[in-house]
């Protein structure tokens, strides 16, 4: 188990309790929730779902926390314990696929490890979309400069999260965000 899986498993309760006192979607819920479709896979869930789409009649939440997803209040989704890079759907299942706040931590050893990672959970992803469906992605984003520089000092960064037992994080700039999505098969992005 990484030191990310442990911290989510460790922070579960404080997690939940900050997602039922806060509103951290409020602002993009009018944007997100008409644009998800009717079979919602929502990737790194938490255990708690956040938006409440009207023509929703399937939604899953998938994290690779057990711990997540035992003390998540919601209970009226379909939980799935399971790793967002070797997603256990069929091909075609779901019309949109929401990763929210999940990229970021898929932080690799090096740059292209992270690299790689973050384009298996995409192509996972567009493997369960049916065509036409939508990808969301909600992440934090840095302009192209920092993300080199983020990318220069990423031994000091990892150490920096050891040291204050914080997860691995790496911010991508939406340039990058959306090179990934091309790669990966996806079309028609907007930002």
């Amino acid at each position: 188990m990484n030191r990310t899986h442990q911290f989510f498993q460790r922070a579960s309760d404080d997690y939940h309790h900050l997602i039922r006192t806060g509103n951290a979607f409020q602002f993009v819920r009018p944007i997100v929730e008409p644009r998800m479709g009717e079979k919602v896979l929502d990737v790194g869930n938490g255990g708690f779902k956040e938006f409440f789409p009207s023509c929703t009649s399937l939604y899953v939440g998938l994290d690779f926390s057990l711990e997540m997803l035992k003390r998540g209040p919601e209970k009226e989704f379909q939980s799935v314990c399971g790793s967002a890079l070797a997603l256990p759907f069929k091909n075609t299942t779901f019309n949109t696929v929401l990763y929210s706040s999940l990229l970021h931590h898929l932080l690799g050893r090096r740059w292209k490890d992270t690299r790689r990672a973050v384009r298996t959970a995409l192509r996972q992803g567009h493997r369960c979309l049916e065509k036409g469906g939508n990808v969301i992605i909600i992440e934090p984003c840095f302009p192209k400069f920092l993300e080199r520089m983020e990318r220069f000092s990423l031994f000091i960064l990892r150490a920096f999260f050891y040291v204050t037992g914080q997860p691995d994080a790496f911010i991508f700039s939406k340039s990058s965000l959306e090179k990934f999505l091309l790669n990966c098969g996806y079309e028609e992005i907007q930002t």
